[in-house]
């Protein structure tokens, strides 16, 4: 592997030339890095507004599904005004000429996917009863 790379290496250098051999390897660098960032640039717009709107869809989907757990007996309604509440201060602008950040609409991405989730495995679990006596205290003893 060593003397194949040895070998690539020898005819590099004979196909630029010794003395530009070190100029091409920083030029190969420089242009691998711009093509990067401008990689980078391109998708940073377009990414902006893919946050945004999964954000909202899941903000949506939360809501609905805090509405169908608390319809099964399951704690949601406090959950879905909190996540409003917060999701509201992170993406909230009082003026249209700046609008929020990409970092802040992605922590509300982050809030809302997690309380989705949340409301999901609450789904999945079997309903509250709430109408049953608490278990005896202390645990183990049996009830009279």
């Amino acid at each position: 592997m060593i003397w194949a790379g040895g070998l690539v290496l020898a005819v590099a250098l004979y196909v630029i030339g010794p003395d530009r051999f070190l100029d091409a390897c920083w030029n190969l660098i420089d242009g691998i890095d711009a093509a990067f960032r401008s990689l980078v640039a391109a998708l940073g717009a377009q990414t902006y507004g893919v946050i945004r709107a999964l954000a909202i869809a899941l903000y949506v989907v939360f809501a609905v599904l805090a509405f169908m757990a608390s319809q099964r007996g399951h704690r949601g309604i406090g959950a879905l005004v909190v996540v409003s509440l917060v999701f509201l201060v992170l993406v909230w602008r009082p003026y249209d000429f700046a609008p929020a950040p990409i970092s802040r609409w992605l922590a509300a991405l982050i809030l809302v996917a997690t309380g989705a989730a949340v409301m999901t495995q609450r789904l999945s679990a079997a309903p509250s009863r709430r109408d049953q006596p608490p278990p005896p205290y202390p645990p183990g003893r049996r009830a009279p």
